[in-house]
């Protein structure tokens, strides 16, 4: 739209779809321009992205978390497009905080912290180790996973269905079993089922078929029934469903323990601990703001995901679901994250770790399986999972292709 060919007066459709089609070719962009944007994968409408911008002849291209959305082997297919741009003279910034894929693809990399440019180096000549320091200031420890037996099943999915208002399945027959001492993960691109998963556990939906099992006893999901059976819930949406935008940090660290005997005595509220304990979290999780009165709403997206974080692991919940739990922590706090769910793991409780960034699932979890269309694959340990597999399954291959790939 808006290219010579198409102006109004001069329609030339013929011209255009020779121009795409040739371009298409040259690139390796496998995209039929005919079809309806609407009837692509996720990867075929990036490509149909990057194919708008070679059509009006742009020589340089910014590209802001490509990968975000996309399988592993769609992964691939966008760094082999991305050679062939640069091999044909065209220039491309990638803006992205996967560090591994930074190094796989570029040739230079500026490091930005607080707006300002801290570290810039050819790619060959640096680490992810020292782009991670850079970017927060100090030194990051990997995490540590070290092994231990899984104990007794505390959260049990068996044949759970989740249905939309015209009766088409989000989740489909999921089987799930989460034990002490481990962290399951849950792979998938985004929109496979993962947030009705979470809405479960969040108390948000209700089954529409299959039964949900808490340490043995029948679950049926609710917020308050969520709290009350004590399952902690890291949420995907910390502004609609994580916290109340208008009330103060204090209110909302403490919204899940009011009736606790360390907040109330006799009906009354203890505003004094309750101040305390917002002031140690706030200081735990380096929450940047005003103090522990100030509203929430006033706080970035990455101090608010900090809260939540706060509130969840200081009542050290047996279970906890964590949805996307470092989506916008830069790689310090991420890291400390990643140490509380180790340290969780540890002390004995079941992590569900439902995450899009396979480097953190793979670091993090025991064992992973992949939601595609609703439906769950089987369990992999740990010790068997390669990307190449997890990309099959993430592309919807069954779990006996994924296997025969290992």
């Amino acid at each position: 739209l808006g290219t010579r060919p198409l102006w109004a007066g001069r329609l030339d459709l013929r011209s255009a779809l020779g121009k795409l089609e040739r371009l298409a070719k040259e690139y390796g962009l496998g995209v039929n321009p005919k079809a309806r944007v609407r009837d692509l994968s996720v990867g075929e409408r990036q490509r149909v992205e990057i194919l708008k911008t070679l059509y009006r002849d742009a020589r340089v291209l910014i590209m802001d978390e490509p990968t975000a959305v996309l399988t592993p082997p769609e992964v691939e297919t966008l760094f082999a497009t991305l050679r062939k741009l640069v091999a044909k003279g065209l220039s491309i910034i990638f803006i992205s905080h996967k560090l591994r894929e930074v190094m796989a693809i570029s040739d230079r990399v500026t490091v930005l912290r607080h707006g300002k440019v801290v570290m810039e180096s050819a790619t060959a000549e640096t680490t992810r180790e020292e782009l991670a320091e850079a970017m927060v200031g100090r030194a990051i420890p990997q995490p540590k996973r070290t092994p231990l037996e899984a104990g007794t099943t505390l959260l049990k999915f068996t044949g759970v269905s989740v249905y939309d208002s015209e009766g088409s399945a989000q989740l489909d027959a999921v089987d799930l079993e989460l034990k002490q001492c481990e962290i399951l993960g849950i792979a998938g691109v985004s929109g496979n089922g993962q947030g009705q998963l979470a809405d479960l556990l969040c108390g948000l939906m209700t089954p529409g078929n299959g039964t949900i099992e808490l340490k043995g006893e029948g679950l049926k999901p609710s917020p308050r029934e969520m709290i009350r059976r004590g399952i902690g819930r890291i949420v995907e949406d910390r502004n609609g469903t994580g916290l109340i935008g208008d009330l103060n940090i204090t209110e909302n660290l403490c919204s899940e323990q009011y009736r606790s005997k360390e907040f109330t005595h006799f009906g009354l509220r203890r505003f004094q601990r309750m101040r305390q304990h917002a002031e140690q979290v706030i200081k735990d999780y380096d929450v940047r703001c005003q103090g522990a009165g100030a509203t929430v709403r006033q706080l970035s997206g990455g101090n608010m995901q900090k809260l939540v974080l706060g509130r969840v692991f200081s009542q050290q919940p047996d279970v906890i679901l964590a949805h996307q739990p470092t989506w916008g922590l830069d790689v310090g706090a991420a890291a400390y994250v990643h140490d509380q769910l180790l340290a969780a793991r540890q002390r004995g409780a079941g992590v569900l770790l439902i995450s899009e960034d396979l480097d953190e699932l793979l670091q993090l979890c025991d064992r992973i399986q992949v939601l595609f269309h609703g439906q769950l694959s089987e369990s992999l340990a740990i010790e068997d999972v390669t990307l190449q597999k997890l990309g099959l399954l993430m592309s919807g291959q069954n779990q006996g292709s994924a296997t025969d790939a290992a």
